[in-house]
Order: C-alpha cells, then sequence, then structure tokens
C-alpha cells in the first residue's frame, strides 16, 4: 500500500529536479530573449539585416531554406520566432515550477490530472527550444567545436550551441514524465 503523504512521483525526483533546475534556466533564456523582441521598435529591420547578413544564410546547410522560406517572409519569419521564444520560453519556465511544486509532500504537491499534458506541452516546448537554437548556430554559420588559440579568452562551444543538447535533454526527461504519469488505460502493455 502507497502512503499518499509521502509519496514520491512515479516519475522520480532527483533527475528531474535537476532537469527542472535546467527547464527554468532555459525557460527564462528565452523567456527574457523574447520579451526583449517584444520590445524593441526595430526588431523585424534588426532582425532582416541579421539574417540577410549572416554567412549561414547564404551558404550552409540551411542556406536554401532561408533563402526561399525566410528571405522573401522576413516580417513573418521574425514574429514567429518572436513568438516562438516567449511561448517556450513561457512553457519551459511554468512546467518547471510545476515539477518543483510535486517534490512537495501533502496537498500542494499533490499529483493532478493535468499533469500529462503538461509534461508533452513541455517536452514539446524543449524540442522547439533546441531547433531554434540550432538554426541560430548554422545561420551563424556555425562549426563543430575545436581546440582553437583563438578561443584562449572567448567560449569554444557557442551558447547556441549547448542549449540545444540542454534542451534535448529537458524534453527526453519531460517526455519520460509524461509516459509515467498518464492514466493506466493509455499505456501499452
Amino acid at each position: 500500500m502507497i502512503n499518499t503523504r509521502t509519496r514520491i512521483p512515479r516519475s522520480g525526483n532527483a533527475a528531474l529536479a535537476a532537469g527542472a533546475l535546467i527547464q527554468a534556466a532555459l525557460g527564462l533564456e528565452f523567456l527574457f530573449a523574447g520579451l526583449n523582441k517584444a520590445v524593441n521598435p526595430n526588431y523585424v529591420q534588426q532582425f532582416s539585416g541579421y539574417v540577410q547578413g549572416m554567412p549561414g544564410s547564404n551558404s550552409g546547410p540551411l542556406a536554401a531554406i532561408i533563402q526561399t522560406l525566410v528571405v522573401p517572409h522576413l516580417e513573418l519569419a521574425a514574429q514567429l520566432a518572436k513568438f516562438t521564444e516567449l511561448g517556450a520560453g513561457a512553457v519551459l519556465l511554468v512546467t518547471a515550477m510545476e515539477v518543483a511544486r510535486r517534490r512537495f509532500s501533502g496537498p500542494f504537491g499533490a499529483e493532478h490530472a493535468y499533469e500529462p499534458l503538461v509534461a508533452l506541452l513541455s517536452a514539446a516546448a524543449a524540442l522547439a527550444v533546441a531547433g531554434l537554437s540550432a538554426t541560430i548556430y548554422l545561420i551563424q554559420g556555425g562549426r563543430l567545436p575545436t581546440i582553437d588559440p583563438s578561443f584562449g579568452f572567448s567560449p569554444p562551444i557557442s551558447v547556441e550551441l549547448l542549449v540545444v543538447p540542454l534542451a534535448l535533454g529537458v524534453a527526453w526527461l519531460e517526455f519520460g514524465r509524461f509516459r509515467a504519469l498518464r492514466p493506466p488505460h493509455m499505456r501499452a502493455h
């Protein structure tokens, strides 16, 4: 028999707490990035200059896609990037607080029926953040990290590239949480 007062959630404890910390940091990063874009009156023009001026926009794995889909629709792409950052950042931050809430005992930490959906939404937001970060890295002309004397006083791994595995890790944890929390009738036997 399970004691519900001291019950640890089926989705685990320590890994999810650590994941929630990373998730909250990613959420804050992207929420603030989206808010910065939202309050910038020249954001669309700056986005246009950024996209068109980056080396990966003209050569590299995404160049054809950027030239075909993004450049002809720069305002739409700018708004999509802004709202993706805002939305994914907010979802990651709120769901990180939800994961933290579940670490408490008693009524505050009680399981709710909405949790599987929240975990799935969080996994999707983390995938969006990973995709956005990888895209930014490739647009900037990013390359694989190497040992290079010119990186002696700068980070050898771009923040955009570092965010990708962190966000993928959060997506993996949240998808696992979704699978653990979904109702028994939805689980494959």
